[in-house]
């Protein structure tokens, strides 16, 4: 059994905090090149680099990517072999004490209100956290930052189809909701989607969708393959970079499923802006 302090839990996720807030993840930048060399559009190619000078803007100043510096999720994955001093529960509060530290004193803007309905008031330092620890088969702990703006936020969806729904249907109905909704969240955007578990569960499926990284090929072959004909598809829509036309809609669609009750086809669609900023370690 390996012993870990919370100091270096709270060390490591300030760099991932910064990291995330800073710099955009290479698979990304990479898509976004790739996607300039091939729009065809002149506008859309200007914001394509401008988005790029923006990326290396933020890097070197380590000035914040976006004016919103976003929801912070956090995932934790214990391995069998992890010990943390003081338990979960004294993770938790050492963890929102670190984003709060993190965002004050980087000049990370807040946006985090108390209530949702009435007062609405600012809790002045971006937390709580939204936080999640699963256990994994490996050794080790794991942690994901991933920030997510309120735009992209907005464009979040839950539906609980008939399990006759075939294919085409979904297809067409991501496909609406891209036309309908992506120039809210500053496009490119990266097209999250979930399918199966429960209603409460698929979201977390999309969210996962959004924040894997790009360069991975989805191992099933039929999500694989409907990620790729989606993709096409959404870029095909003209919506463009920030809406305003062109070839590149989206960096990516990605798929993740799980198994779900026979009665049932939970069904989630989150959009991710072009400053999908995500970070991880290992201790």
């Amino acid at each position: 059994m390996r012993n870990i302090k919370n100091l270096q839990i709270k060390n490591k996720l300030k760099n991932l905090l910064n990291d995330a807030s800073f710099k955009i993840p290479q698979d990304i930048i990479d898509a976004v090149r790739k996607a300039r060399q091939l729009e065809e559009n002149d506008r859309a190619a200007a914001i394509l680099d401008m988005i790029l000078e923006n990326s290396l803007i933020a890097a070197n100043q380590s000035l914040p990517l976006c004016q919103d510096c976003g929801s912070v999720y956090i995932d934790i994955g214990l391995g069998p072999d992890i010990c943390i001093d003081g338990g979960p529960g004294f993770l938790k509060d050492e963890i929102n004490k670190t984003v709060a530290e993190v965002y004050k004193n980087q000049y990370l803007r807040t946006s985090i209100v108390a209530d949702p309905l009435f007062e609405r008031k600012n809790t002045g330092n971006n937390t709580p956290a939204i936080i999640n620890v699963d256990f994994k088969k490996e050794d080790g702990l794991s942690i994901d930052v991933s920030l997510k703006g309120g735009g992209s936020e907005n464009c979040s969806w839950l539906f609980m189809l008939n399990p006759s729904v075939e294919k085409d249907a979904i297809t067409d109905m991501v496909l609406k909701l891209v036309r309908e909704n992506a120039s809210k969240a500053c496009p490119p955007i990266i097209v999250g989607i979930g399918l199966g578990s429960t209603a409460s569960e698929v979201l977390k499926l999309a969210r996962k969708a959004v924040f894997r990284n790009l360069d991975p090929v989805n191992p099933d072959l039929r999500y694989s393959a409907l990620e790729k004909e989606l993709l096409t598809k959404i870029n095909k829509t003209g919506v463009g970079p920030q809406g305003l036309g062109g070839n590149t809609t989206a960096l990516a669609c990605n798929i993740e499923f799980a198994p779900c009750h026979m009665a049932t086809l939970p069904f989630a669609v989150m959009f991710g802006c072009h400053s999908t900023r995500r970070a991880s370690a290992s201790l």
